[in-house]
């Protein structure tokens, strides 16, 4: 799911690759194509393209204006399973906050895969993985080498396959990938939990570290089942003591009590390492609550993810990142939105405030997508004025039949993309999102994902 950033039309080339860097034929129309200027919007979808081979591989998207990017993975034709992710730019090296290898937990066994690509247009990168075991879990780090990228390829690491003498049964922590010196990669993650549960994160460059962090959304053992784990790894270079990391959370509903808790890291987290805020396990951390949260570290770099799951009650999950609190951004854009199709796809878009003192009011603007306004939909956007509480959230809710919060002119089958912007330049307050993609019909398995919007200057 392809969004043009730019001010003229984009024109786009797509190229597929299997792992070992040889071209995957795909059809005509999903190796070029133009999208539409200012937040035009196009769906480019493998599982209907008559000329590709079944398989899996990489792609590399190249236009003349800036894009932005989504990827769905999906399990058609039998019980749900989904994850979704950002595109993201290229690094030398990325951090990956959370691993896992068959290691059962309260969603079921649990496994990680990473997902490695070389972001080079020639030679081979070689690229190593190293493991950082769970503060206090007991287990070894590692070093996985003799990874070797063809330009464009990915190379697909199911930690399953790694023997059991090198990441035992049980091994959770974290990991460092790291490609040759001068050479870019990018890297993405799923965790596959039970039997259908996935969720899929991007990896963490060095650059989005940060000692400050805003969490919009944090639940802990809700009625609905859902709860939110907090996962940081520390980009910093030497351990975090005891206390060193602590999250702050606050709640605007008079149901959550207490309206307001801290919780602190319980045991020092190694460079590298990663420490997470588990309220499905930790008792500690009040039940039956939901709000926001803001995770410090002083003056320590970390990165820090959002994982959401409903353990016992259904196999729903997905992960996002979570928000640096000194970003100074004020626009942001959500690739797809999507409202009570008929297959049951709907989106939730979370806008959140990081201004402390000063509300924020923006306009949201809804483009219809070229394929919908293709279909016989309406071609005219759709504006809507908002003002978001200082250091607060706004959530809009796709999956209603009429939103909540007084927008009933959207179209049920309505989708494209959304984006937020200050109303008035001069007053414009920093803001970040996320979308949540779920089926508002509930069928069995996995259909929930999330993914971070992109933000703007």
């Amino acid at each position: 799911m392809l969004v043009n950033m730019g001010n003229a039309t984009a024109n786009v080339t797509a190229a597929y690759y299997k792992p070992d860097g040889s071209n995957w034929p795909a059809s005509a129309g999903n190796t070029s194509f133009t999208i539409g200027a200012n937040f035009g919007h196009r769906i480019i979808t493998q599982a209907d393209d008559g000329t590709m081979t079944a398989g899996q591989g990489s792609a590399v998207i190249s236009s003349d204006q800036p894009l932005g990017g989504i990827v769905q993975i999906l399990a058609p034709n039998q019980t749900a399973t989904s994850g979704a992710y950002s595109s993201m730019s290229p690094a030398n090296q990325f951090f990956v906050p959370q691993i896992l290898r068959q290691r059962n937990t309260a969603s079921g066994l649990v496994n990680s895969q990473i997902i490695i690509q070389s972001a080079e247009s020639s030679g081979v990168t070689s690229v190593t993985v190293d493991f950082n075991p769970y503060p206090g879990s007991g287990y070894s780090s590692f070093q996985k080498t003799g990874i070797s990228l063809q330009p464009g390829a990915s190379y697909l690491y199911d930690i399953a396959d790694e023997s059991s003498a090198n990441l035992p049964d049980g091994w959770y922590g974290s990991a460092v990938v790291t490609a040759q010196t001068g050479r870019n990669i990018t890297v993405v993650v799923n965790l596959f939990a039970g039997s259908n549960s996935v969720k899929t994160f991007n990896g963490y460059a060095a650059s989005s570290a940060g000692p400050n962090w805003s969490i919009p959304h944090f639940v802990s053992r809700i009625p609905n089942g859902l709860s939110t784990g907090v996962i940081i790894q520390n980009l910093s270079g030497v351990s975090i003591p005891i206390n060193g990391i602590v999250m702050s959370c606050k709640s605007p509903y008079t149901w959550s009590v207490p309206s307001t808790f801290t919780l602190y890291n319980s045991v020092a987290v190694p460079a590298n390492a990663n420490f997470v805020f588990n309220p499905v396990v930790d008792m500690s951390i009040p039940g039956n609550w939901s709000g926001a949260c803001r995770l410090t570290t002083t003056d320590k770099n970390v990165v820090v993810a959002v994982e959401m799951r409903f353990p016992g009650v259904n196999e729903n999950l997905c992960s996002y990142e979570a928000f640096r609190s000194d970003s100074t951004n004020t626009k942001v854009v959500f690739p797809l939105v999507s409202k009570r199709q008929p297959s049951g796809f709907a989106t939730v878009a979370t806008i959140q405030n990081l201004d402390t003192v000063n509300s924020a009011a923006v306009k949201l603007t809804y483009y219809p997508s070229y394929q919908y306004i293709a279909a016989g939909g309406s071609a005219t956007p759709l504006v809507y004025l908002r003002t978001i509480a200082a250091d607060s959230s706004l959530q809009h809710n796709h999956r209603l039949g009429d939103l909540a919060d007084g927008i009933n002119d959207m179209p049920d089958g309505w989708y494209g993309t959304l984006v937020v912007e200050p109303q008035n330049p001069a007053t414009a307050r920093p803001i970040v999102g996320y979308s949540q993609l779920t089926n508002y019909l509930n069928p069995p398995g996995d259909t929930y994902m999330a993914h971070t919007a992109f933000s703007l200057p």
